[in-house]
């Protein structure tokens, strides 16, 4: 009886650690990367000057949605040349982080490359190769199509141009 004690609690330590050690590699897995790494996603609500609070990325630019895109079901109908202007925000390996979004409003829709493009509230998200730093709002209103998303996902007007940025 004396020798089962400490072979029941090797057994209960070693199960233990390999318990802890899977549950690290599939935290790692499912947390993807953190901040700043490669393949980093995050949606999080700015501020612009004139305009009040917009979706931007983890760099702080803005994202845009396309009202020739449906948002039911999430279709986007920017590709070739327009995806070269306007840059679909393709979902990272890992679920984005979100601050002031509601992770219910956040989705994927498949592309027609097969790529996931991340959306809110049904919208294809996409950013403006115009936008050079944080707060740039070049593609707003850009063909009366584009416009910056509100953090529940409506566009916003405000601060729109008349015209010629972009497909």
């Amino acid at each position: 009886m004396n020798r089962i004690g400490p072979v029941v609690a090797s057994a209960v330590a070693l199960v233990a650690v390999a318990s802890l050690s899977a549950c690290g590699d599939m935290a790692d897995g499912a947390q993807g990367p953190q901040h700043g790494e490669p393949g980093h996603k995050m949606l999080q609500v700015g501020t612009i000057n004139g305009v009040g609070a917009v979706v931007t990325d983890a760099d702080g630019k803005t994202l845009y949605r396309f009202d020739k895109d449906l948002s039911q079901p999430p279709t986007s109908n920017c590709d070739g040349e327009c995806a070269t202007s306007w840059p679909p925000m393709l979902a990272g390996v890992a679920t984005p982080m979100l601050k002031g979004i509601q992770d219910t409003q956040v989705g994927t829709a498949t592309r027609k490359d097969g790529t996931k493009q991340i959306t809110l509230n049904g919208w294809p998200l996409y950013e403006y190769a115009g936008d050079k730093v944080a707060g740039d709002m070049n593609g707003q209103g850009a063909n009366g199509t584009w416009f910056a998303v509100a953090p529940d996902g409506s566009k916003i007007t405000a601060g729109g141009k008349a015209g010629g940025a972009g497909s």
